[in-house]
C-alpha cells in the first residue's frame, strides 16, 4: 500500500517488531458519510487512549487508515502511564495477550495530554477510545473515566471502537446520545447496565451523532460496533473531513472492504439483537 510521507511519524506500530523481539442533530444508523465537510480543514490532533488489555485490532485498523491521511488527523498514542502497553488478541474468546504498543504521551488531569518527557500540555481536538478485555477493569479507574469525560466535553470529535463506548459511557459523556458497541457485550447487557442513560443502538455498524454545545460549538460522536467495525468508522470520519473520494481511495489502497452504509450490521442477527 502506498503511504503518504510521514504516515507513521508518531505511530508506535513502527516499534512493534523491536518490542516483540524483546518479549441534537444527528446522523445515526442508516446514513452514509456525506460531502458536507469536504472543505480544507486543519488536521485533528487525536489522542489514542491506550490501557492494558486494549484490543489490538480496535487500534490497529483505525490507526492504519487514519495514519494514511495525515491531513485528516495526527495521532498521539497516550496512556495514564506512558511506555509499552500490552494489547489483547480476543483473550475473552480464548485468544492470547497481544504485542505491546508504546504510549508516547501521558494523560493529564483536565483532559489534556503531554509527551512522556513532560512537554507542554495540550488538549486534543479528538479522542479515540478502543475496547478490549481491559475495559472491564478500567471502568473502575476513576482517573481514566474522569479524563475521558473532560476530554470528550472539549473535543471536536470522539471516536470509540467496540467496548470503548461502554468505557466512555461510564463517564457520562454519552448520556442522551445514540451509540453502539460490541454485539456480544450488548447481548449480555453490560454497556446498558453500566451506562443506562445512553441510547444504545443494538443494530448498527457504527453510529454518528453531532451534539450541539453552548456557544454554537459541536462535538461529533462516532461509536462503532465490534473490533473490525472501527475501520469502517474511521473511514466514515475520513469521508466527513476529506470527502468520499479520499476515503474510498484509502480503503482501496488498504484492500479494505468498506461497508459504507452504517445500518448494514450482519453481526447483530448472529447475536440475536
Amino acid at each position: 500500500m502506498q503511504m503518504m510521507p510521514g504516515c507513521f511519524a508518531r505511530n508506535p506500530f513502527a516499534r512493534m517488531t523491536r518490542l516483540l523481539g524483546s518479549v441534537q442533530c444527528s446522523r445515526e444508523a442508516g446514513s452514509r458519510p456525506g460531502p458536507q465537510q469536504q472543505q480544507k480543514q486543519k488536521p485533528l490532533t487525536m489522542a489514542v487512549v491506550l490501557f492494558p488489555g486494549f484490543e489490538l485490532l480496535d487500534v490497529a485498523a483505525p490507526g492504519e487508515l487514519l495514519g494514511a491521511v495525515p491531513d485528516v488527523a495526527r495521532l498521539f498514542y497516550a496512556a495514564q502511564f506512558p511506555g509499552p502497553i500490552a494489547s489483547s488478541c480476543s483473550e475473552l474468546a480464548g485468544g492470547t495477550v497481544g504485542p505491546s504498543l508504546v504510549a508516547t504521551h501521558r494523560l493529564l488531569q483536565g483532559g489534556s495530554i503531554s509527551d512522556a518527557a513532560g512537554g507542554q500540555p495540550f488538549k486534543p481536538d479528538a479522542i479515540f477510545i478502543p475496547g478490549g478485555k481491559g475495559v472491564r477493569g478500567e471502568v473502575s479507574n476513576d482517573f481514566l473515566v474522569d479524563w475521558m469525560r473532560e476530554a470528550a466535553h472539549e473535543a471536536d470529535v470522539v471516536l470509540t471502537v467496540c467496548t470503548g463506548s461502554w468505557l466512555l459511557g461510564v463517564s457520562g459523556a454519552l448520556d442522551g446520545i445514540p451509540a453502539t458497541s460490541n454485539k456480544n457485550a450488548l447481548r449480555n447487557g453490560h454497556p446498558q447496565k453500566a451506562a443506562p442513560n445512553v441510547l444504545w443502538q443494538l443494530e448498527a455498524r457504527w453510529v454518528e451523532h453531532e451534539l450541539r454545545r453552548s456557544g454554537g460549538r459541536t462535538t461529533l460522536f462516532i461509536t462503532s460496533s465490534g473490533v473490525s467495525a472501527g475501520g469502517d468508522a474511521a473511514l466514515a470520519l475520513i469521508a466527513r473531513r476529506a470527502g468520499m473520494e479520499v476515503a474510498r481511495r484509502v480503503a482501496h489502497r488498504a484492500e479494505w472492504s468498506w461497508q459504507e452504509d452504517s445500518s448494514v450490521d450482519p453481526f447483530a442477527r448472529d447475536y440475536g439483537l
